[in-house]
């Protein structure tokens, strides 16, 4: 074999040794601190009507009423409810039981329990759901469902090419916070499903929530619709801007 049949074997060696690790590699990164996600008391695990009645739901549910508020449950189970319609509407198949799961997990990170120091609440709340369906020996295909709808929650534009579950927890999550897709939702089931989960005051509380939950780390919200949160409450808050980060840079346009 000649020097330049060599050179080519063991480039191509390379690039199949690369691609190889990029396929043998787990697909997640876990966060250098993990936050233990507790059982909660046998007491608090009893699932609400229409929600599939399942170990995994019943402990969801049991985490939301243990260690949430009323606020977020309500929230929690109406953005279920929601997306389980939207998802019914499609008449494609689709995972409810990990869809109440996302649902319960999806604001958890905006407790104090399960927040971190430095990563968005919504990562935080993913990471809690990993942890929690790792733990009941759940897929690895479902976990990274799970984990995508609840990072993705708040990220527009993404959610209608992932699957399924993921943009039904983002419709539902921008149905029951931003009133989206509110005139097309049926009227009758509407009033039904916030009559039995009541929205008291939930425009001023939800906000105040979200606030608690990244007031500690602000600079997780840069570049996402939290920042708005954070210039409507706190004092002197200048919110990033994009253009000014690329003209601030310290690279130099180059000459030529």
């Amino acid at each position: 074999m000649g020097a330049v049949d060599s050179k080519i074997k063991n480039k191509n060696s390379s690039l199949r040794s690369a691609s190889q690790t990029a396929d043998a590699r787990p697909t997640f990164r876990r966060p250098k601190i993990v936050l233990p996600v507790p059982t909660p008391a046998s007491k608090f695990q009893k699932v609400q009507p229409g929600v599939p009645d399942t170990q995994l739901t019943r402990e969801a549910t049991g985490l939301l009423h243990e260690f949430s508020t009323p606020l977020l449950i309500n929230h929690s189970h109406r953005v279920f409810f929601w997306a389980n319609e939207l998802g019914r509407q499609t008449g494609e198949p689709f995972d409810a039981e990990l869809l109440f799961v996302c649902a319960a997990f999806h604001d958890l990170g905006l407790l104090k329990k399960f927040s971190s120091k430095g990563d968005r609440f919504e990562v935080d709340s993913a990471n809690a759901v990993r942890q929690f369906l790792e733990h009941h020996d759940v897929s690895p295909a479902r976990i990274q469902v799970a984990w995508d709808a609840i990072s993705l929650h708040t990220t527009p534009g993404i959610a209608a090419y992932k699957p399924l579950e993921v943009e039904l927890l983002y419709n539902g999550v921008g149905l029951d916070v931003l009133g989206i897709g509110y005139e097309h939702f049926p009227e009758d089931l509407r009033e039904k499903i916030v009559d039995q989960y009541p929205r008291i005051n939930f425009k001023q509380d939800i906000a105040k929530a979200f606030l608690g939950g990244f007031e500690h780390k602000t600079q997780t919200t840069e570049g996402t619709c939290n920042e708005d949160i954070c210039s409507y409450f706190i004092r002197n808050y200048k919110r990033s801007n994009f253009y000014d980060q690329i003209q601030n840079s310290p690279f130099q346009n180059s000459s030529r």
